[in-house]
């Protein structure tokens, strides 16, 4: 079913997009010589995320709850478990024996749900979502407690103040495990609070201004900026799953490079966006966020397999097969542009998962639990 709110519709999936691209080494590299991906896609989601976000006084909190954790953290659950059965069986063909499941090994990695959320190095970007299960729950716990005196553009300072003070405090020291998951929230909160701005208001003034005059200040403030960094990198991150790799000597350098490039990516949405607006493909990869950011790694090796296996018969030329079965992150680059083929392994490939599973499973499964009156 096509999304009815376009703009973000276009903008989760330009999202996901830059996601897989950062994780085939720039395969398109979509302005990122300007505006590094790992400097703005992240918060990008939450404020997306605050943008939908409609809690007040009426939310049932529970309910509020309960649906959150069957959208979120269950298919992270779910897909988390599936990523270990396969990451154990890619194994077995990479090395070509039988390898011990380690149950106990992974046991112990399902805990980290609650520090850095990487499960398994397979489906690592999934860090992402029990980072947002908690921030939106916390947001939303926050605003029905303080409802009728809540005010969007007095809270999102607190909460700038404390994203400054989690990457100051993160950016001299190594973050412990049990305060991964707070700091991370803290992290956040200001991107939710953005979103409901955004759409509280924000979005409806910034549209009256010349968007190419707003692109090219975006620009502009980024190409000034650089002038103050150390190396031009610093303007973005290595890790928010561990918080690490904060290489700015300013801990302002975060909070002001996610809202340029937010800024900057909602402008070229509403410039060229709409020719996009009926494309299929565009809904199918916004509808699918969540299985892309998932499966992406595990459609990358999928093909690493099948290439592992042409390399047995046909010979691959600099196929690295000790690479390839040491890493789930190895990339066979005897030309740059096979970059491309990853790519659409990793944005295609987990789309076409989906599909299958709905038409083959999900549809035939539900269908035996229907009672007679609703299969008439």
């Amino acid at each position: 079913m096509a999304k009815s709110n376009k703009k973000f519709m276009i903008l989760s999936a330009i999202g996901i997009i830059m996601v897989v691209d950062s994780h085939t080494w720039g395969t398109f590299n979509i302005f990122a010589n300007f505006f590094p991906f790992n400097s703005f896609f992240m918060p990008m989601f939450v404020l997306i995320s605050g943008y939908f976000n409609k809690v007040d006084t009426k939310t049932n909190m529970w309910k509020y709850t309960v649906r959150k954790f069957q959208t979120l953290l269950l298919p992270y659950i779910v897909v988390s478990i599936l990523a270990l059965i396969a990451e154990w069986l890619m194994l077995c063909i990479k090395t070509e024996a039988m390898q011990p499941f380690m149950l106990e090994y992974k046991a112990k990695a399902m805990l980290n749900i609650f520090t850095s959320g990487e499960i398994t190095t397979i489906a690592l970007p999934m860090w992402f979502v029990p980072m947002l299960f908690a921030v939106q729950i916390v947001y939303g716990f926050m605003k029905k407690l303080f409802a009728n005196h809540w005010n969007s553009k007095i809270m999102v300072i607190p909460f700038i103040i404390l994203n400054i003070a989690v990457v100051w405090y993160a950016k001299d020291h190594e973050v412990p495990d049990y305060l991964l998951l707070p700091l991370k929230v803290l992290f956040f909160l200001p991107f939710m609070e953005m979103g409901v701005l955004y759409r509280e208001g924000l979005e409806e003034k910034i549209q009256k201004i010349n968007p190419l005059l707003l692109l090219f200040s975006m620009l502009t403030i980024n190409m000034i900026r650089v002038f103050f960094m150390p190396q031009e990198y610093d303007l973005a991150y290595d890790s928010m799953a561990t918080l690490t790799g904060f290489t700015s000597p300013y801990a302002v350098t975060p909070m002001i490079s996610a809202i340029v490039g937010m800024l900057f990516w909602l402008e070229v949405v509403d410039l060229i966006g709409k020719p996009f607006y009926t494309s299929k493909i565009v809904n199918a990869i916004s509808e699918n966020t969540f299985y892309i950011m998932s499966l992406h790694v595990v459609c990358f090796n999928i093909l690493n397999c099948i290439l592992f296996g042409i390399n047995k018969v046909a010979g691959l030329p600099y196929f690295d097969v000790e690479a390839f079965q040491d890493s789930n992150w190895y990339r066979w680059e005897y030309v740059s542009q096979f970059k491309l083929v990853y790519f659409l392994a990793g944005t295609l490939g987990p789309v076409g998962l989906v599909m299958l599973y709905d038409r083959f499973i999900k549809k035939p499964v539900c269908g035996l639990f229907k009672k007679p009156a609703e299969q008439k």
